[in-house]
């Protein structure tokens, strides 16, 4: 889908890898969060597939992921949550 090759212009982000990964494997998130405490990472979560946890270190690539996402309508149905 042209949306996700446009959204791969940004995979230079480990998040945005991540997601990019899993949209051309038919996986859409439900929920994308942010977990700060204990482990420093980001969980994906699926309707119907176990959830996946990236690590994450920079505080940076998420919120650079987040606006990133922000961008693209056809993810609007995918909750974006940061945990502190």
């Amino acid at each position: 889908m042209e949306w996700i090759d446009d959204l791969e212009k940004d995979a230079w982000n480990d998040v945005i890898e991540e997601l990019v990964w899993h949209l051309r494997n038919g996986r859409m998130p439900t929920l994308i969060t942010h977990q700060s405490t204990p482990d420093h990472g980001v969980e994906f979560r699926f309707k119907d597939l176990p959830s996946v946890v990236l690590p994450v270190t920079h505080q940076g690539h998420w919120d650079q992921a987040v606006t990133i996402i922000d961008r693209f309508p056809q993810l609007n149905a995918t909750r974006i949550h940061s945990t502190t």
